[in-house]
C-alpha cells in the first residue's frame, strides 16, 4: 500500500484537470479571481514598498512579475513580493475548517512559475491549484489540535501548498516531488505570535513561506535530494510539531473524490476570518432595524473560545486597536464599525479609521460571551443590541457570508475585485481589469497563463 508520503506523493503527480470535479474547478475558478483581486488591494498595504526596494536591490534574473507594480524579479522574490501583497489586507480565502489562508502561498508561486515555464496553460493552473489546496487542507485536518490552541499559523503551512502548485505547473511527479514536498517540510516556521505584535511581519513573512516553496521545488528540479518521510518520519512534520497525535484516515479519506477547495471561504471583510459572523449580525440589525448607534446602550456577543483567544485579547491592544493590524484582529472594533458605520470594507482599515471617535465608544459597549455550545472554528454571528427605550433586538446568522453553506458566485467575486482596484498602489486600466475577469470565466481555454501578469500592470 505504501507510506503515507508515497500515498500522496501518487496522487498529486497523476491527478489532471479531468480527474477533478466541476464543483472543485468552480471554487478555484472564485478563489483564483478573488485573490487577484486583494494582490491589487495589498500592493500598497503596510511596508510593501520597503519589501519590494530590498528584493530589487538584491538583484537577479528577471523572471516573473511583481503584480501592479509591474517590475521583474527572480522568481522567487517575485513570489515572495505577491504573496505579501496578497496576506496585506486581511481580505484573502480561508478554509474555515482548519483556519488556513489557502490562496496566498498557492496564487502566488503558480503566478511565478507559470511565467519561468512558458508550457503552463489554464488547464494546469486550475489542476496545480485545486490539489495544492487540497494537499495542505488535508495535512491541517488531520493534526488534532485546531486553531486557537496550535503555536502554528497558515505561514507555516505555506511551503507545502506553494511547493505542491510550483512542482506541478514545472511537471514535476513522483521522486521529484516527493524531493519537492521533503524541501518544503525543512522550511516550515512562523506562528501565531507573528499576528500579535500588530506590524507587517505577517504578510511579509507568509509572502516569504510561499517563496521557500518554490525554492523547494527549484531545489528538486536541480538534483538535490529533500526530507524523507517529511509527515510520518520520526522527526517528520506530524511528531515533530504535532506530537504525533494526527489521525491518518483525515489524511486519506476520499482522496480524488472529495476536494477540500470546496471547503474554502471567500472573504467579504478584510479582517480575521472569526470577526465575520458577528460582523454580518452587526449589520444585519443596523440595517433592518434602521438602529441609531448613539441609541445603544450595549451589545453582546455570543461567541467562541478559539475566537476569543484570537481576536480579544491581549485586551489593551484589541479593545481600543492602535494599529491597523490590531484593528484587523479585534472583535471589538469590527463589531462596532459595522453598527457606526454600516460597512466593514478596506477603507475601515486606517490609521484614521481606527482612530474614530464614534466607532471607539460603540466599542466599549461590545460585551463577549464564551459559548461553549458552539463548537465551530467559525463561529455564527449572534449579537445583541440593548437600546435606550429598552428595546432588546438580536440576530442570528448561522454561517457567514462566502461559506459554503452561503456561498458567493463567480458574479460576486468579479464585484469584490473590481472594489479592490480602488485601492491599487497604481491605476489599473478598466478594460484590463474587466479582461482578467473574462480571463478568469474561461479559463480552461486560456494557452499561455502568462497573458494574466501582463494585464494586471499597473500605470
Amino acid at each position: 500500500m505504501g507510506s503515507i508520503e508515497d500515498r500522496f506523493v501518487s496522487y498529486l503527480s497523476e491527478t489532471t484537470f479531468d480527474n477533478i470535479t466541476q464543483e472543485a474547478i468552480e471554487a478555484a475558478r472564485r478563489s483564483i479571481l478573488d485573490t487577484l483581486g486583494v494582490i491589487v488591494a495589498g500592493s500598497n498595504g503596510e511596508d510593501i514598498a520597503s519589501l519590494l526596494g530590498l528584493l530589487q536591490s538584491l538583484g537577479g534574473p528577471a523572471e516573473a512579475t511583481v503584480l501592479v507594480h509591474g517590475m521583474r524579479l527572480p522568481v522567487i522574490h517575485a513570489t515572495w513580493a505577491n504573496g505579501a501583497m496578497a496576506r496585506a489586507r486581511e481580505f484573502d480565502d480561508s478554509h474555515d475548517i482548519t483556519g488556513d489562508h489557502t490562496s496566498v502561498p498557492i496564487m502566488s508561486a503558480a503566478l511565478g512559475i507559470a511565467e519561468l515555464n512558458t508550457g503552463v496553460n489554464g488547464r494546469d493552473f486550475l489542476a496545480a491549484y485545486v490539489i495544492a489546496a487540497d494537499f495542505v487542507s488535508r495535512l491541517r485536518m488531520a493534526a488534532r489540535r485546531k486553531v486557537g490552541s496550535s503555536a502554528f499559523a497558515a505561514n507555516s503551512f505555506a511551503p507545502f501548498s506553494a511547493a505542491v502548485a510550483a512542482g506541478r505547473l514545472l511537471g514535476m511527479k513522483g521522486e521529484a516531488l516527493h524531493h519537492t514536498l521533503g524541501w518544503a517540510y525543512a522550511q516550515c516556521a512562523g506562528s501565531v505570535q507573528l499576528q500579535q505584535g500588530g506590524t507587517s511581519a505577517l504578510h511579509i513573512h507568509h509572502g516569504l513561506a510561499a517563496a521557500t516553496g518554490v525554492q523547494a521545488a527549484l531545489l528538486a528540479r536541480h538534483g538535490l535530494p529533500g526530507t524523507e518521510e517529511f509527515l510520518t518520519g520520526k522527526f517528520g512534520y506530524y511528531n515533530a510539531y504535532e506530537g504525533g497525535n494526527y489521525d491518518p484516515d483525515i489524511l486519506m479519506d476520499s482522496l480524488g473524490k472529495r476536494f477540500e477547495i470546496t471547503n474554502v471561504s471567500i472573504k467579504q471583510y478584510p479582517s480575521g476570518r472569526v470577526t465575520h459572523g458577528p460582523i454580518d449580525a452587526a449589520l444585519s440589525l443596523r440595517d433592518e432595524e434602521k438602529i441609531d448607534p448613539e441609541e445603544i446602550v450595549d451589545i453582546t456577543v455570543r461567541y467562541t473560545k478559539g475566537g476569543y483567544n484570537m481576536t480579544c485579547e491581549p485586551a489593551d491592544k484589541r479593545r481600543v486597536p492602535t494599529k491597523v493590524q490590531h484593528a484587523k484582529f479585534s472583535l471589538y472594533y469590527n463589531v462596532a464599525c459595522a453598527l457606526a458605520r454600516g460597512h466593514v470594507g478596506l477603507e475601515d482599515f486606517t490609521p484614521e479609521a481606527i482612530a474614530d471617535e464614534d466607532v471607539r465608544s460603540l466599542a466599549a459597549k461590545v460585551n463577549v460571551v464564551i459559548d461553549p455550545e458552539i463548537k465551530r472554528v467559525i463561529p455564527p454571528g449572534i449579537v445583541t443590541v440593548r437600546l435606550r427605550d429598552n428595546r432588546i433586538l438580536q440576530r442570528t446568522i448561522e454561517y457567514p457570508k462566502g461559506t459554503p453553506e452561503n456561498p458567493v458566485t463567480f458574479g460576486d467575486c468579479a464585484m469584490k475585485f473590481r472594489q479592490c482596484l480602488n485601492f491599487s498602489a497604481k491605476p489599473l486600466e478598466q478594460s484590463k481589469a474587466e479582461a482578467v475577469i473574462d480571463l478568469v470565466a474561461s479559463l480552461e481555454s486560456v494557452k499561455d497563463f502568462r497573458v494574466l501578469s501582463s494585464l494586471l500592470i499597473g500605470g
